[in-house]
């Protein structure tokens, strides 16, 4: 029998889904409470026009993605050069190009372009690292004087609060200064709709159709009805009951807000709408030559964004008429929602012939859309709220929440499209992990409790301390005795290394700049270091006969599956996976299946691939199991650490968590104790000093001591409760998360088998969850040994 998809939202995440789903024979019925389907990217005809609610252009740097688009709406794509300009001074008579280009700020007053330069050389990016609000993230990542021109009075002006109010998390991660002013998505495949964005949604509704797809629109949702944490019914505004069977998935697309509220939940969790504004005019165009949108952040105009859809999409408008898009960002509580339609229209009207854009007298038509769902407003603290909200939706298992509302994150189209693909392959595939997630609990419950050895963790324990020697050993046998002799003196309850075999941590011939661990103090690639560190296992047997000897327990995180058969006939009693393999499903699944307790890390990670891994050594049958919170950076910022989400954590899968604490010092671990924290994992050296990428950031012994009688004085401290990747493991976060890579030379027309493929760093494949997935396909495009998979190869 087919399997069946109820979507809630005709929007773009809901309509890829959809459409994506059929083609792998699945039953979809679509619901939205709107005459068209498109969402906010809907098109629908005005006069002789067509209007959108804002300039929605698709890009996107990846051929794959673009050469899809290309095939599928070829034919109704504009392609262009689309550029902006920000407008300022008291006549708005000030043109700033944006991107920023070196180019542009040549330009610029000579005082202006001095201090800029000035402030751009003398930049901290320790200050970056540590920036808790919008305000200091953008002072620290372009200057004061940049950012009160480009990033002070927008962003106040689309969230409505001010910037050292709002999120660090909400900042642009990296701003490119380009050499020449360029076009907005510069070296990018761009596009728009050839008769506004909704007509590419129009043309995958006429797929869903056709694959026999039912869309049931202006049906609003009143409310869903859940018992024993699975939906059982949804509830229609027209009466219209929907049954859902016990084999039926249910995707909401709407915002996060309106399905919590659906499921009786109110949530504080804020977006910010837009009030779209249009005006059309009795003359062929209206912005200035080479310009296709204008930013205003001045506080003497209502709206932020001009566009005129025209010069993109020359069919949206007659040849001797044109109109104008006013945006305005509104909240749920703004005055503006008061205001009569007519009087603003009026009211913004004369402020475009205030600019100097357009007369009045030029004005022919006018009209008014509200879309109350847009920008979710990540104000300081709201991740505590997402997390609760999210919590509460998560709980029922045949119910997903995706889409930029759904993930109470903006995306444009790009993502989208992708975070629908993803998920239409997880549920087509019978042995997900996130399908058992829904479908049915796992094979065991989790331990509250934990033993190692002699000892027992979890609450109302004394917090378990690891010295983390890991390569401190500087590839020295004689160091790592020292460091076992060492850990013993100083108290901890257990030393820990790392096992791997040189060529399976991350690949020879696939560099990155952006590691998931910050190098300190070496000049050679990742490659090179691991494998100078890289202890033999004939080395690693002696050292863990020394330790035995010793009476300290000693442990390994295993990067590979023949590191984890070396460790097994070492008769190790517990085994740690590390962060960057927190997405190394098939290694996970080997580990738990040893039946040993493992720990396991978790940064650069989210909660939901969190889940992911826990799931997956439960249904392997292992109840023992401890996560560690962890911020990946190499050293970590202690402003970034956000310890509460060690009660995330226990909340959300009650088993014993600690922190792996790559600070320096002790007041993190300390804190960590004081919050709750059952083990304490600290990187240990003999020395700081020593050359090696981690004893820097490394506790000597006699700071060992000290934490060691910490953790007998001590229990829980303060932070965010919410588990996000962090600004400063953007920068290093795909150098070694481990992805699916050519065992051998693939040739075209081969079938892969297991035996082709092999998991290893640095991000750039398929993620190894899919490894079972892509056994059995057969190879598109040939692939070097060594060289990752992708889609496109297969």
């Amino acid at each position: 029998m087919a399997k069946q998809a109820i979507i809630l939202g005709a929007g773009p995440t809901g309509l890829v889904l959809a459409w994506k789903l059929l083609e792998n024979g699945w039953q979809v019925d679509l619901y939205d409470k709107n005459p068209r389907v498109g969402g906010m990217c809907q098109t629908w005809p005005w006069g002789e026009f067509l209007v959108d609610v804002g300039p929605h252009i698709f890009h996107t740097p990846e051929a794959t993605l673009a050469a899809f688009w290309e095939k599928e709406f070829g034919d109704l794509f504009v392609k262009g050069e689309f550029r902006c300009k920000n407008v300022q001074g008291e006549q708005f008579d000030q043109f700033y190009d944006y991107p920023i280009s070196w180019e542009g700020i040549s330009h610029f007053a000579p005082e202006i372009k001095k201090r800029i330069i000035d402030e751009l050389e003398h930049r901290n990016p320790e200050e970056k690292k540590r920036a808790t609000t919008y305000r200091e993230y953008m002072n620290a990542e372009v200057g004061p004087t940049l950012r009160e021109m480009f990033f002070e009075r927008y962003p106040q002006k689309i969230w409505g609060i001010a910037t050292d109010q709002m999120s660090a998390i909400w900042a642009p991660k990296r701003i490119e200064f380009r050499q020449k002013i360029t076009p907005f998505y510069h070296q990018q495949w761009n596009a728009v709709g050839k008769y506004g964005t909704g007509c590419i949604f129009e043309r995958i509704r006429e797929k869903i159709e056709h694959l026999g797809g039912r869309c049931h629109l202006q049906q609003s949702v009143q409310a869903i009805e859940v018992q024993e944490n699975r939906l059982q019914c949804i509830r229609f505004a027209n009466g219209q009951l929907r049954q859902i069977g016990t084999e039926e998935v249910v995707v909401s697309t709407l915002p996060i807000t309106l399905t919590a509220q659906l499921l009786g939940q109110q949530s504080a969790l804020r977006f910010r709408g837009i009030c779209s504004l249009f005006f059309a005019y009795n003359t062929p165009t209206i912005l200035p030559e080479g310009c296709h949108w204008l930013y205003y952040d001045s506080p003497r105009l209502l709206f932020n964004r001009i566009t005129e859809a025209k010069k993109m999409a020359p069919a949206v408008a007659p040849a001797d008429k044109t109109f104008l898009t006013a945006e305005i960002c509104y909240g749920d509580d703004d005055p503006l929602l008061a205001t009569p339609p007519q009087q603003l229209l009026d009211q913004v009207a004369a402020q475009i012939e205030m600019t100097g854009l357009a007369p009045r007298s030029l004005l022919l038509d006018q009209a008014i859309h509200w879309e109350p769902h847009v920008y979710p407003l990540q104000q300081l603290g709201f991740q505590e709220e997402l997390a609760r909200t999210r919590a509460a939706i998560s709980r029922v298992r045949n119910l997903f929440s995706i889409g930029a509302g759904g993930d109470f994150f903006y995306a444009d189209a790009q993502v989208l499209f992708h975070k629908a693909f993803d998920l239409a392959d997880t549920l087509c595939q019978k042995e997900s992990s996130l399908a058992q997630v829904l479908r049915k609990p796992p094979r065991v419950t989790l331990n509250k409790t934990v033993t190692l050895g002699q000892t027992r963790i979890g609450d109302e324990q004394r917090a378990y301390i690891i010295a983390e020697a890991g390569l401190n050993h500087n590839g020295s046998l004689a160091i790592a005795k020292q460091l076992v002799d060492q850990a013993k003196e100083a108290g901890c309850d257990a030393v820990k290394f790392q096992t791997y075999t040189p060529h399976s941590r991350i690949s020879a011939k696939v560099k990155s700049s952006r590691y998931a661990e910050q190098i300190i103090g070496l000049e050679e690639n990742t490659f090179d270091m691991f494998a100078r560190l890289a202890m033999p296992f004939s080395e690693q047997k002696e050292l863990f006969d020394y330790a035995r000897q010793a009476g300290i327990e000693i442990f390994s995180t295993p990067f590979d599956f023949a590191s984890v058969d070396f460790l097994e006939s070492l008769g190790v009693a517990l085994y740690k996976i590390a962060s960057m393999d927190l997405v190394n499903l098939p290694l996970i699944d080997t580990v738990a299946r040893t039946g040993k307790p493992m720990i396991l890390s978790t940064g650069m990670s989210t909660l939901g691939q969190i889940e992911e891994a826990v799931e997956t050594v439960a249904s392997a049958g292992n109840p023992n199991l401890i996560l560690l919170h962890c911020n990946s950076a190499y050293p970590s910022a202690p402003g970034e650490m956000n310890l509460r989400v060690i009660q995330t954590l226990k909340t959300s899968f009650q088993i014993p968590v600690g922190l792996s604490d790559h600070t320096f010092g002790l007041i993190t671990s300390h804190t960590a104790i004081v919050l709750g924290a059952n083990v304490i994992e600290r990187h240990f050296t003999l020395d700081r000093m020593l050359e090696g990428p981690d004893h820097i950031l490394s506790s000597e012994p006699w700071e060992m001591k000290e934490l060691v009688k910490i953790s007998h004085l001590i229990p829980s401290l303060l932070g965010s409760p919410v588990k996000r990747i962090q600004p400063t493991e953007y920068d290093t976060i795909n150098a070694q998360r481990k992805s699916l890579y050519a065992a051998r030379d693939l040739a075209v027309g081969e079938t892969l088998t297991r035996e082709m493929i092999t998991i290893k760093g640095p991000g750039g494949g398929l993620l190894p969850r899919y490894l079972e997935i892509i056994v059995g396909r057969t190879v598109r495009q040939a692939v070097e040994a060594d060289y990752p998979i992708t889609w496109e190869s297969i």
